[in-house]
Parts: structure tokens; C-alpha cells; sequence
């Protein structure tokens, strides 16, 4: 336990210094970019960001953003009867990278904060369906006895299904926020929230955490950065529509379900992706 918290700290003074130097020695983030991509590569990464990335929240059926277990059925048969192949979201980041675009339509499921309905409900249709998502926990939001919230053992369980566990922060605080506050105690707001929030839920699932939602969908450059210091591979907002090709696409746009979207909304979504 003291070596573990004494890594932290260290941990912890690195990132504060790193973030301040990203931050005083450049006006933009992620350094520089290659400036031209040739037309066969470009149109590959085309190909690959026109994989639309799914969001959905609780399942439920209370509130805007909450589907019954029916409806997220309905959506996932019409998936399937689209002739739309659901991949992982690691697989689609590797092919991002590699510039490796899929053969066939391909979609990727996501949900965000960690209800109790991610085990009760979740689990059994991910079983039924057979397709691999990614679930978006925020640190606080993690109970051992709640009715409402998931715990550790139930995530556990999700990992062994399949359904891999990611970071959606520490306390679901508005990074932005923190900050723009100019506070001397916001870097370690900051680490605690993206960096210790990456651990705890590596050590806790056994599996690398290596990407982050931004809470209530708010970002801007120094928070892409400080993403990247902390050890993230890509980071998601809730911003809605496709994935244009930029020359950073480290930040990635999901397609936020509400309750009230038709089959004929879902289609529309599922026929953006080529080819």
C-alpha cells in the first residue's frame, strides 16, 4: 500500500508537470501533424470513420436518455438484420490506426456511467446477441450493495462477457470546468479524475483501461492533452454524427440514443456506414 501510493504521488507530479509544460509550450494541442495524407490513404480513413459508435445510457425506459430492454432489442435485431457487423471499439481504434478499413458495415455499441440495468439487464441481451460493447464507468458511481449502481463484481462479470469496462472519469465531474476555474488544486482535480480513474479500473478488471468519455460531453484542447499524458489511446464526447477525417483523431463523436428514436432513426444511422 505505501509503495502503491508513493508511485501515485510521483505518478501524480510527473502528469502536474507534464500538463503544465504541454500547456505553456503550446497553443494547440497534440504537437505537430503530418500535413497531407496521399489519396489511397485518405480514402481508407474515410472508409473506417464512417463506422458510427453508438451511445446509450440506462435501460430502463425512465427519462430522455434511458431505452426499455425492448427497445434495445429492437435496435439490436435491426442491427443485425441490416447486415451491419457489431466490433469492438479496441478493434476499431487498431484499425484506425493501421489504416485498415473494414470490408463489411460495422457499427460500435457504447454506454455510459454504470447503472445497476448494465448487469441486470444488459448482460443477459449482450449473451443473446453475442456482440461485444464497451461500457463507460465513472469511478463514484461504482457501489457493492446499491439497488441502483453496478459494483465491481458485476463489472467483473461483464469483462468475462465480453462487454469491456473503460473510464468515464472519476466523480463524472466537468473537466472543463475544473479547468477553466484557475484554481491551484485543478491538476490534481484533473489527475485524480483522468489518471487514477485509468488505474483503479485497470487494477480492478485486470485489463489495460485505455480510453475516456468526457463527462456531459465537454472538452477542449489542454483536456485532449492531458488525456493523452494520462495514458489514453482515444477519448469519446457526446457530440453526435459521423467521424470526419482530420489530421487529429484522437477525439472521437458518438451517436447519443434517446429514448423516443424510431427503427427508422436507428436505420438512418446505421446506413452511414460504408461500405
Amino acid at each position: 500500500m505505501k509503495t502503491f501510493r508513493l508511485l501515485t504521488l510521483l505518478l501524480f507530479a510527473v502528469f502536474s508537470g507534464l500538463a503544465v509544460f504541454w500547456i505553456n509550450s503550446s497553443g494547440k494541442p497534440g504537437g505537430e501533424y503530418s500535413e497531407s495524407y496521399k489519396e489511397r490513404e485518405k480514402e481508407k480513413i474515410d472508409r473506417l470513420f464512417a463506422v458510427p459508435i453508438l451511445l446509450y445510457h440506462n435501460i430502463d425506459g425512465k427519462g430522455p436518455f434511458s431505452v426499455t430492454s425492448e427497445q434495445l432489442r429492437e435496435h439490436f435485431r435491426l442491427i443485425r438484420e441490416s447486415g451491419v457487423d457489431v466490433v469492438p471499439l479496441r478493434d476499431l481504434v487498431s484499425r484506425i490506426e493501421s489504416r485498415t478499413p473494414y470490408q463489411r458495415k460495422s457499427a460500435v455499441i457504447t454506454f455510459d456511467d454504470g447503472y445497476k440495468s448494465m448487469y441486470e439487464k444488459l448482460l443477459p441481451i449482450a449473451k443473446e446477441f453475442g456482440y461485444p460493447m464497451t461500457l463507460f464507468v465513472y469511478i463514484d458511481f461504482v457501489h457493492p450493495t446499491s439497488k441502483n449502481l453496478i459494483s465491481w463484481d458485476e463489472i467483473r462479470a461483464l469483462e468475462r462477457a465480453g462487454i469491456d469496462v473503460e473510464s468515464h472519469t472519476y466523480s463524472h465531474a466537468d473537466l472543463a470546468k475544473i479547468l477553466s476555474s484557475g484554481s491551484p488544486d485543478s491538476f490534481r482535480k484533473l489527475f485524480k479524475e483522468m489518471y487514477l480513474s485509468r488505474r483503479i479500473i485497470s487494477l480492478e478488471t485486470g485489463n489495460d483501461c485505455e480510453f475516456i468519455a468526457f463527462p456531459y460531453g465537454n472538452y477542449n484542447s489542454y483536456l485532449v492533452n492531458m488525456a493523452r499524458l494520462a495514458g489514453y489511446k482515444r477519448a469519446f464526447t457526446t457530440e453526435y454524427g459521423m467521424n470526419p477525417v482530420t489530421r487529429d483523431n484522437f477525439c472521437l463523436r458518438r451517436h447519443h440514443i434517446k429514448s423516443n428514436y424510431s427503427a427508422k432513426q436507428i436505420q438512418l444511422i446505421l446506413d452511414q456506414s460504408v461500405p
